[in-house]
């Protein structure tokens, strides 16, 4: 990452955004840095009712250090960063998911499956967090880095991936939740094996998904050789969710055809806000920065 041309970029990608989408650099150009802070590197990113703000999450492990924080694209200072609710900080948070049809409330799970339904209070800029709960048989050797929440035929859906390596392939996992129950429950239905063509080194085949409204799972794979870099990304469409027979089945995809390819940042965190990608990163040492591709562009 070229930490001296972000300033750059950020002012040309604004200008997209806000009219410009006939003759825009290529999409790999248009990155808006937020921060060069390993503190800030974003893992997870979920969009608000605000629709130039983007709620983020923090794969902070310390005492005294940011778990999320707000991307405004429309503010001076692109990010502001929020207090965690209770004092119990989490650890290593990794993903961040909408829950569809409830106003600025999300689920954020950790890397070890540990998950917070929270409330956000744009007026306030304010979390609350409503319940904890962990995904089942989750924990070590599992890597949890994806999470997405939908409802479907009447019932709520999950799914989770661990998110592989060079060596093995990610894991999706789903089933249904019984999100409003005094405890929450989740029953695995099932799970299956993916595994990207692409990046080759350092792979991460699963960094961070979403669904589109067709049911479409897309993923994000990274290349991830360390705290400096140079990293990949690709996203893919992964395959589709569709309900038979009672049952949550998810149909793979036959092929893996390259999305949007990022040639040297770390994007770890990715949402679908209607006609948007969006895209950002964990950069480690060199930072953050959030990308949006607008109608497949």
């Amino acid at each position: 990452m070229d930490k001296v041309k972000f300033p750059q970029v950020k002012v040309i990608t604004l200008l997209i955004i806000v009219g410009c989408q006939s003759s825009h650099l290529p999409i790999d150009e248009r990155w808006m840095y937020i921060s060069g802070k390993r503190e800030l590197s974003i893992s997870g990113i979920a969009t608000t009712t605000s629709e130039d703000t983007y709620l983020v999450v923090h794969d902070n492990k310390k005492k005294g250090q940011l778990r999320a924080g707000l991307v405004n694209l429309s503010a001076d200072s692109l990010y502001s960063g929020l207090g965690w609710p209770v004092k119990d900080l989490p650890i290593d948070l990794e993903a961040l998911t909408n829950i569809s049809g409830m106003t600025d409330q999300y689920i954020a799970m950790g890397s070890w499956g540990f998950c917070y339904w929270l409330a956000l209070d744009l007026s306030t800029n304010r979390l609350n967090l409503i319940k904890e709960f962990r995904i089942p048989g989750s924990g070590p050797p599992l890597n949890l880095e994806s999470l997405v929440l939908w409802f479907a035929s009447d019932s709520w859906y999950i799914a989770w991936a661990h998110r592989g390596s060079v060596k093995e392939p990610s894991i999706l996992f789903w089933g249904s939740i019984n999100l409003f129950a005094e405890v929450v429950t989740i029953h695995k239905e099932d799970s299956i094996f993916v595994n990207v063509p692409w990046p080759i080194l350092d792979k991460r085949h699963m960094s961070d998904m979403d669904l589109d409204s067709d049911g479409i799972l897309w993923a994000s794979a990274t290349s991830d050789p360390g705290d400096n870099g140079p990293y990949e990304s690709v996203i893919y469409k992964i395959g589709k969710f569709q309900k038979q027979n009672d049952k949550m089945e998810f149909i793979i995809s036959d092929s893996f055809p390259k999305q949007f390819v990022f040639q040297r940042n770390k994007v770890e965190a990715f949402t679908i806000a209607g006609n948007k990608k969006v895209f950002a990163t964990d950069d480690e040492n060199l930072g953050a920065a959030i990308n949006i591709s607008i109608n497949g562009k």
